[in-house]
């Protein structure tokens, strides 16, 4: 809501009247309290009218917390307004302390204070005070109540939920992609079951999944605290794509999380925001618990006045605001089988064990991130410092004196972050020009595009894949002819059963125990082939994968000749893995990367990292 609608019924220009012009001030904290802006609004009006005082207009906070002064654009937008030269107003009406803020005294003293200095003075409707000195008391001791009423709320919002947690109810938030999130009454009954639409919207349906009503994007679905909320397996192709994910990332191509981003992207698979798969996306997928039916609450703590520890709330340090903080794992609330999973706990510890594997290795070899994305430094996010071990970076020292035409003269260098934040006393601050590494690492990574691209370029390049293929294991399409083999043998026997039981309903029980193993096979037969499908057959073809490494290296050196920046930041980190320099000895380690990562060059390329092959340490001297 704006922090100033249009003024209601009864407002009146000072202009027009002898009556002392005010501003008045709405809060509510939740949208639960459905009357109680215009309760507000109303009462307001009549103590207005009552004591003499024309309203101008209106600023409000429309499901705000008062803790804090800072996050409330209607109130910071009174201030400014306040103190403003031309401000129409002299005093601001507010229903009640509380509705000002449960801030501390402290902090309500100082924006107090910004009003008074403004010539402004802040009148409480409902208070009655008296306009004594004994007013301050009262209003010291009313300010500090208001705040411990916040502080005894959120311990009882933490003990509810540190009990959801421990029956394994969803302690809150969005449905991980493949869920919805069903929810039951006191007596335990299913109720409605709530999903995201493809357009953002929440869709509430009725136990059988007919549509009851839509709620739009931004909005919550109301609930009372008597209601509980599990997960429930969504739409069969949500769960699907589920199970291809963690099937591409711990199958035998070994897909890494952008590469299958873009598969998503380019298949058309819709996201779950809607905006595109990602690699930050992918990588929460696979490394949320909720997959295998298991939920963990009270990782990080973002309370403004509680946190959990040993089960039990605990006070938090600070000036009621919100900040991140990361907990302990021996205080996160863990529930098993709390709902269904849909990926099985092998594939899940597998894919963890993976993601710890190549965890470090993805980010030293160039996903572009933060600084090292917009920075005008080549190298920026590859550099190690190798007294150390911190990364380098980008610094330019500017001279004194300037150029003709009055631009200034600036040398650039990479020199350790760490002699830069911490001081000479953890490490020296020696300096490397920048332009002799860059040209250093162009050069190098130069040669080998040129190598590639050259007549013994293709025997290499299949030289390195066959190597990695072989390393990755046999080949899948021997399993999935068995596989598929198998399906047909217990379709068979299936038939056979069928047939048996209904000639024979003296021998039922045995043939319905005989029918119930052959299904549990067929569905695990089902999954294995899921997940050896999902693995495009090419993948084991190397002169299919060599034909896609050299169109790359095509498009990569028309980017490293003629591209931006960025785009010749992403060749470089496709075969640079990173440079460690020692500025003691004026030398230093290259690692190239034996096949280059194409991936990293475009967000559109198909290409799919492989990733066994290694890498090629040089040491070189400075």
């Amino acid at each position: 809501m704006s922090p100033r609608p249009s003024i209601p019924h009864g407002a009146m220009s000072p202009v027009m009247t002898a009556l002392k012009p005010a501003a008045i001030y709405l809060r509510r904290s939740t949208d639960r309290q459905e009357k109680s802006l215009d309760d507000q609004r109303r009462e307001i009006h009549r103590y207005a009218s009552e004591h003499g005082y024309g309203i101008v207009t209106e600023f409000v906070d429309d499901g705000v917390s008062g803790t804090s002064g800072e996050a409330r654009r209607g109130f910071l937008s009174m201030l400014e307004e306040a103190q403003s030269p031309k401000r129409p107003w002299q005093n601001i009406l507010v229903w009640d302390i509380k509705r000002f803020g449960r801030m501390s005294s402290d902090e309500v003293g100082y924006y107090r204070w910004l009003f008074k200095q403004a010539g402004v003075e802040i009148i409480y409707t409902s208070e009655g005070f008296t306009g004594t000195s004994a007013d301050r008391y009262l209003r010291f001791f009313k300010q500090e109540a208001a705040r411990d009423e916040s502080a005894t709320l959120s311990k009882a919002v933490i003990r509810g939920l540190v009990s959801l947690a421990d029956q394994g109810w969803w302690p809150g938030g969005m449905a991980p992609y493949g869920y919805d999130l069903g929810y039951y009454d006191q007596k335990g009954r299913l109720f409605q079951i709530v999903r995201s639409s493809d357009s953002g919207e929440k869709l509430v349906l009725d136990p059988e999944g007919r549509l009851i009503r839509t709620v739009e994007r931004g909005q919550k679905v109301k609930a009372s605290d008597t209601e509980h909320v599990r997960l429930l397996p969504s739409l069969s192709e949500r769960v699907e794509v589920v199970r291809r994910i963690f099937s591409w990332y711990t199958g035998s191509t070994g897909m890494g999380c952008r590469a299958i981003a873009v598969r998503l992207n380019g298949e058309g698979v819709i996201s779950p925001k809607g905006k595109g798969w990602g690699l930050s996306s992918i990588r929460a997928m696979i490394l949320n618990d909720a997959y295998i039916g298991r939920v963990v609450w009270n990782r990080r703590t973002m309370g403004k006045f509680h946190r959990i520890a040993n089960r039990r709330e605990v006070e938090r340090d600070g000036c009621g605001k919100r900040r991140l903080e990361w907990n302990a794992p021996e205080d996160w609330l863990v529930y098993e089988d709390a709902h269904d999973p849909l990926i099985d706990r092998v594939t899940f510890e597998r894919a963890q064990r993976l993601m710890k594997e190549r965890g470090e290795h993805a980010y030293a070899t160039g996903f572009l991130t933060g600084k090292a994305k917009v920075s005008r430094y080549l190298l920026s996010g590859l550099l190690q410092c190798g007294a150390c071990g911190g990364s380098m970076h980008g610094r330019t020292l500017w001279k004194s004196k300037r150029r003709k035409d009055g631009s200034r003269v600036g040398t650039s260098y990479y020199v350790c972050g760490a002699s830069i934040t911490k001081g000479k006393s953890v490490c020296q601050p020696i300096q490397f020009l920048q332009s002799a590494m860059d040209e250093f690492v162009m050069d190098i990574v130069g040669k080998r595009l040129t190598a590639y691209l050259g007549k013994t370029g293709r025997a290499t390049l299949r030289r390195l894949v066959v190597r990695e293929l072989q390393s990755l294991g046999r080949d899948p399409r021997p399993e999935l002819s068995r596989l598929k083999e198998r399906l047909a043998e217990i379709a068979k026997k299936t038939d056979s059963i069928i047939d048996l039981a209904a000639s024979t309903p003296q021998d039922r029980d045995l043939l319905n125990e005989r029918l119930g193993r052959l299904r549990l096979e067929r569905r695990e037969v089902e999954g294995r082939l899921r997940e050896i499908e999902s693995v495009p057959v090419h993948a084991a073809d190397p002169d299919a994968i060599v034909d896609a490494l050299l169109d790359g290296l095509a498009d990569a050196r028309r980017l490293f000749d003629h591209g931006t920046m960025e785009e010749r930041k992403r060749v470089v980190r496709a075969f640079v893995d990173g440079l460690k320099v020692v500025g003691s000895k004026r030398s230093g380690e290259i690692r190239m990367k034996k096949l280059p990562a194409l991936e990293l060059v475009s967000a559109g390329s198909s290409i799919e990292s492989l990733a066994g092959v290694g890498f090629e340490p040089t040491t070189f001297g400075l």
